[in-house]
């Protein structure tokens, strides 16, 4: 136990400095685990993949990795921090998702769009409970960086499809539509299929595999999008 400030400290008493905080010891010898920021990062990604973010607390994180929760303290400021500084690392494999498809695609407005809605639906698919994460975690939160995260994600992606829906416009193939309101539906559908993919098989009428039913569901929703925005003669 540390002695109270003015108090001196307790024979026997381990005294210790402010700073980061010792990690729990495990294997043969106690080496010490060497956790930093991005290891706690990456390993509360991987419990987004299985548990909602409701569950996702400093002391399951550190438990997931075996430390102790003061390290997360010492890193983050809250359980806020911790989980947008998540949430802006999965957005950003998210964008180089979106890059790499559009260098394999034609680079016309079409092929542009197809591969952002293919990219979310995979990031969807990845992560069935980033959904979650965004609206009942980061867009809900007081939290100054959970409003600027918010704020960034959401302008962001409107900014895209917006500049998709410019270049159509430009080349004739796209009629006009609010880029705010294509943003949000295929956000919505993208999230579809993880919340109601036993409603898609049973649709289908016979259980799919998982990377099947995804790449028919993207076939069907870039589809979909491409006659809802197409410029009719």
């Amino acid at each position: 136990m540390m002695a109270k400030k003015g108090e001196p400290a307790k024979a026997g008493a381990v005294v210790r400095s402010r700073g980061r905080p010792r990690t729990a010891s495990t294997g043969e010898g106690g080496a010490d685990h060497a956790v930093g920021r991005e290891g706690l990062i990456d390993a509360t990604i991987e419990l987004l993949k299985h548990q909602p973010p409701s569950a996702i607390t400093p002391v399951v994180v550190a438990r997931a990795v075996g430390v102790h929760p003061s390290l997360i303290r010492y890193y983050f400021k809250n359980r806020a921090t911790l989980l947008v500084a998540v949430a802006e690392r999965v957005t950003e494999r998210f964008g180089k998702q979106v890059e790499l498809a559009a260098e394999q695609s034609d680079g016309s407005p079409r092929s542009r769009l197809c591969a952002r809605i293919g990219a979310l639906i995979d990031l969807n698919a990845t992560f069935p409970f980033f959904h979650q994460l965004i609206v009942s975690e980061i867009a809900t939160s007081d939290d100054p960086a959970a409003q600027e995260m918010i704020a960034k994600f959401t302008n962001r992606g409107q900014g895209a499809y917006g500049a998709i829906l410019r270049a159509g416009l430009v080349d004739g193939s796209f009629r006009g539509m609010d880029p705010g309101l294509l943003y949000v539906v295929v956000i919505g559908m993208a999230e579809f299929f993880v919340s109601a993919r036993r409603q898609l098989e049973v649709a289908q009428g016979a259980p799919i595999d998982e990377e099947e039913l995804r790449a028919v569901y993207k076939t069907f929703v870039c589809d979909l999008v491409l006659n809802g925005v197409t410029k009719r003669d």
